[in-house]
């Protein structure tokens, strides 16, 4: 049986063409164009007008998601 790791590294060869590195997150996250297109969206939808309201861990949700609206990352890996 093939270790964890391998696993990861073999699907990361196989769906390359749909990684992007995510510029806003730490550790040079890779993350699938899906998924940064969903995350866009879901800020689009979601009122972030004041991300102090609520509690700690709304904060860190409405935060992580406003520097999503203005990010450019998909269209600078379209080209």
């Amino acid at each position: 049986m093939r270790d964890l790791q391998g696993q990861i590294n073999e699907w990361i060869s196989r769906n390359r063409q749909n990684l992007i590195r995510c510029p806003y997150q730490p550790g040079n996250l890779l993350i699938t164009k899906w998924s940064c297109r969903r995350r866009r969206l879901k800020a689009q939808k979601e009122d972030l007008a004041n991300v102090m309201s609520g509690d700690v861990m709304d904060y860190v949700h409405r935060q992580g998601l406003s520097i999503c609206l203005t990010c450019d990352a998909l269209k600078k890996a379209a080209a």
